[in-house]
């Protein structure tokens, strides 16, 4: 074993007496453009910035310094060796011994540090990177606790980096998180600025073409009235204030009653199965984000006892097959449900939710031309699109000094014609942070960030290490190539990747192509995948083809389908068709996984066929190296739907 490089903690300065806070998860990230700088929170040693880009929406575009600073935390002692790779200067420091400083590194440039010994407890982690003087920046530190195994360098896992917080990383969060409810809330529909931004912008509510056939009246009159009564996390505010606002919430609804499209053809309702509605919704974990109708209320949750109210007869299940139909950006899932299925789920909750009669209210023309007149006073066509004209004007984004966010939309109560968003004390606070800034960062799109905001924003956690099939999202950039991840998330992946499992992977087509990007850029990758060095190694493949069957090989394929084979005979989990995995997997995620499965995935059920000198049970095969073997099998698997099939008997 290479001799150690002894190296003294000074981690008792989290211990000391003057100790105020605990240490939270993720590294503090400092970004510097020049004279300005950006501090944030991310979960690991990576970054990918394309040329050109902002690292951060908090600074401008151009060359800059991105310093990771916290802790990195180990159960037992051990000797540890890291690994840097990318593109620009790195500098390493571990517990304040400097274990690499580089200048620069070129393209793919593999750099080992020297064996150090790390204690248990908290060690010192510090990272200065320096982005190249053109080209994309790319960082990507990995770490091993087998420095003298042939093995490859694996991510810091999840929970082992901490930082401790204070004052100038909380001033930072606090204006990060009221960019965030700006962004949220729509508030650039109504104060517009110059320039192209973030995708969000673009983001407009629920279209009112034909909105009369798909909501009843009667609710809509409730929730123009206050939307909050409806639904505590609703981001529309109240825009009707004083003695006239009932009338006038009427009057809007009749109007948006009167907005139907042509005569729709008579439906033979078929009679539900009730039981195959509830089986569904709990394969969809509906609860993740919903409480059911009859169940208590749950902070954060949106209760669905309201479906009878909402939905005229037969509209439930247009929602639930295509919620994205008239609101591209809508945060509920599309999970592809046959008409069926719908019904099924639609009637089943319709069963369990309080019965509603929609009162009948005879045709009103002075109501339908309030109505009509205030949907263009008030601002509803900022944020809803409609034919309608729009003559609601709001100070232009430039004009709001931060001394003017203190009334208006972000006064305590309600207060002139301004809308109430009935934001809490915190939240205010947030907001006015985020003025006191240029504002810039509505203009400077950077996918990582968006993409660890729209996990938040959709709840991608309540299912993700959640549910059987559905992995932890941590990993999920550092598996999956880009491309395969955008068709995912469009939900253009015929047929499932797991068709087996009772849970549905749904889609979020708006959102997939800078959601998949920014998960790829989060964990040092290119936006898109770069291209294979060569074609597809026939002779190794042909290799990979044996290494996968049941003669001689691994019997890969008693688990795996391939093409339009079924597994031969499944021990555990079934896996995936191989006739996917090739275009699924990033290269180095496929190594680590084939090298150890287990490490990548405690919960997974893939057999580990190498041991950790990276030696094969297959000696007569490429020498029994692992590595060549695993390779073959790749190369194998990138034929996609063009290999030939395996022996499989």
């Amino acid at each position: 074993m290479r001799k150690p490089i002894a190296i003294c903690i000074f981690a008792s300065v989290i211990f000391t007496g003057a100790q105020v806070a605990e240490p939270q998860p993720g590294l503090v990230l400092t970004w510097q453009v020049g004279e300005v700088k950006s501090s944030t929170v991310v979960p690991n040693l990576w970054l990918y910035v394309p040329a050109g880009k902002p690292p951060s929406p908090f600074v401008p575009p151009g060359r800059f310094t991105a310093t990771f600073e916290g802790f990195v935390n180990i159960d037992l002692r051990g000797d540890y060796s890291f690994h840097a790779t990318g593109k620009g200067g790195v500098k390493l420091e571990v517990n304040n011994a400097v274990l690499l400083d580089l200048k620069g590194m070129g393209g793919v440039a593999k750099t080992i540090t020297k064996t150090v010994r790390l204690n248990k407890g908290a060690n010192a982690i510090k990272v200065t990177y320096s982005s190249p003087s053109k080209g994309d920046a790319q960082l990507r530190i990995f770490w091993s606790e087998y420095p003298d195994k042939p093995l490859p360098h694996e991510p810091i896992r999840s929970g082992q980096l901490t930082h401790l917080p204070g004052a100038p990383l909380a001033q930072a969060s606090l204006v990060e998180t009221g960019r965030e409810i700006f962004i949220e809330h729509r508030c650039q529909r109504c104060h517009v600025s110059e320039g192209k931004g973030i995708p969000e912008l673009a983001m407009s509510g629920p279209s009112f073409a034909a909105i009369g056939d798909r909501r009843h009246r009667d609710w809509m009159a409730q929730w123009v009235l206050n939307p909050k009564a409806q639904r505590k996390s609703s981001r529309m505010p109240q825009l009707l204030h004083g003695k006239t606002a009932p009338a006038d919430a009427a009057a809007i609804a009749a109007f948006l009653a009167s907005l139907k499209g042509p005569p729709k053809p008579s439906v033979e309702y078929l009679k539900p199965d009730l039981e195959a509605g509830e089986e569904l919704a709990g394969q969809l974990n509906c609860v993740g984000c919903h409480t059911l109708p009859g169940a208590a209320a749950v902070a954060g949750k949106l209760s669905l006892s309201h479906v009878n109210r909402k939905f005229p007869e037969g509209e439930l299940v247009g929602f639930l097959r295509a919620p994205n139909r008239h609101y591209a950006w809508t945060r509920m899932p599309k999970f592809a449900l046959t008409a069926k299925e719908a019904w099924d789920i639609s009637q089943w909750l319709r069963v369990k939710a309080p019965a509603h009669a929609e009162p009948k209210i005879d045709e009103d023309i002075a109501a339908l031309a309030l109505g009509k007149k205030l949907l263009t006073t008030l601002g509803c066509i900022n944020c809803h699109n409609h034919e309608g004209e729009n003559k609601f004007t709001a100070p232009n984004l430039s004009a709001l000094t931060p001394e003017k966010w203190k009334g208006g939309c972000l006064a305590e109560e309600p207060a002139g014609k301004s809308p109430h968003f009935g934001f809490a004390p915190a939240q205010r606070a947030a907001l006015r942070a985020f003025a006191a800034t240029d504002r810039q960062s509505l203009q400077r799109h950077e996918p990582a960030e968006f993409a660890r905001r729209q996990i938040r924003v959709l709840n991608c956690n309540a299912c993700h290490g959640e549910l059987d099939g559905f992995a932890k999202l941590d990993p999920i950039g550092l598996k999956l190539r880009p491309e395969w991840m955008q068709l995912l998330l469009a939900g253009d992946i015929k047929p499932r990747p797991r068709p087996w499992l009772p849970h549905r992977m749904p889609a979020f087509p708006a959102r997939a192509k800078p959601l998949a990007q920014g998960l790829a850029q989060a964990h040092g990758y290119a936006p898109r995948t770069m291209p294979e060095p060569a074609a597809v190694n026939a002779e190794l493949a042909e290799v990979g083809r044996q290494l996968v069957g049941v003669d001689g090989g691994f019997s890969c394929i008693a688990c795996h389908g391939v093409k339009n084979r079924e597994p031969l005979q499944v021990f555990e989990a079934q896996g995936i068709n191989f006739a996917q995995v090739g275009a699924r997997l990033q290269p180095e995620f496929f190594l680590r996984w084939m090298l150890d499965p287990l490490r990548v995935d405690p919960q997974t059920r893939m057999p580990t066929y190498f041991d950790k000198d990276a030696r094969s049970v297959l000696v007569d095969v490429l020498e029994g190296d692992a590595k060549k073997q695993i390779e073959a099998i790749r190369q194998y698997l990138l034929q996609g739907n063009k290999m030939k099939l395996p022996v499989m008997q």
